[in-house]
């Protein structure tokens, strides 16, 4: 009973301190946490409570989302506290998006409702994958791939590869997204996985992969609201079509 009562102390504890944190939305370029020789990369879905402190190295940016929907952005070098970043809240939200979508990935994040699979870009470790992410479903005849770079300019290489088969598509980028447009590489119905190093010649057999599958539109509307029906988030009624749509690709990589 007494460790059972401990347990429940730490866990009112902890969720009171994330109700007052903040979560990360976005990052571009290096942004980095920790102490000074055990310091990691930050990225989508990182919890910034009011104890941790984070450095934007230079050309990168931060934003963050509070409980309420409020978005808060850096994009100067230097190494700023939880009350720095409080103090940098923008009334700006990015296109065709409000607070009522931001309130929602909050909600999801600190996990306050089921959902069907984790946010997408959660919780990648150190793979440079960025989008799509794993296991995604994608319809359409675009098809962009993004990814980490350690340093501007760096040289990156894009391996894409059929899930079943022997076909390998290799391309190098100094960039960190590449997109395609109705390349004949990739079939409806078929499933992909691709992967990002900065070796040109790597085993790939010592890569890690994230995988798609590419889908019809009629397919996506099928799942779409298969989605829906799976989140039950009350939230959803106040995003709009295109919110929605964003939610589904970012978040549980269901995109068109």
């Amino acid at each position: 009973m007494e460790k059972l009562l401990i347990g429940l102390i730490c866990f009112l504890a902890s969720y009171a301190q994330a109700q007052d944190s903040l979560y990360v939305y976005q990052t571009e370029g290096i942004v980095l946490k920790g102490k000074l020789n055990a310091k990691t990369r930050v990225q989508k879905g990182a919890l910034l409570t009011p104890q941790v402190k984070v450095e934007l190295q230079p050309q990168a940016s931060l934003t963050a989302i509070s409980k309420d929907g409020l978005l808060y952005t850096a994009n100067d070098p230097g190494l700023y506290t939880h009350a720095m970043l409080l103090k940098r809240k923008t009334q700006v939200y990015p296109k065709n998006l409000s607070a009522n979508y931001f309130k929602y990935i909050w909600s999801e994040l600190l996990g306050n409702s089921t959902k069907p699979t984790q946010i997408g870009g959660v919780f990648r470790g150190e793979s440079l994958m960025l989008f799509p992410a794993d296991r995604s479903h994608i319809a359409g005849s675009r098809l962009e791939f993004r990814w980490l770079q350690d340093a501007p300019e760096a040289s990156g290489y894009l391996f894409i590869r059929e899930a079943e088969g022997e076909a390998v598509l290799k391309l190098e980028s100094n960039g960190s997204s590449l997109a395609f447009y109705d390349n004949p590489f990739f079939e409806e119905g078929k499933s992909y996985e691709w992967a990002v190093t900065t070796e040109a010649f790597p085993n790939l057999s010592n890569l890690r992969f994230f995988s798609f599958k590419h889908i019809t539109k009629a397919e996506y509307e099928v799942l779409r609201e298969a989605f829906i029906s799976e989140l039950n988030n009350p939230l959803l009624a106040g995003l709009s079509k295109q919110e929605l749509e964003k939610l589904l690709c970012e978040e549980y990589g269901l995109c068109k």
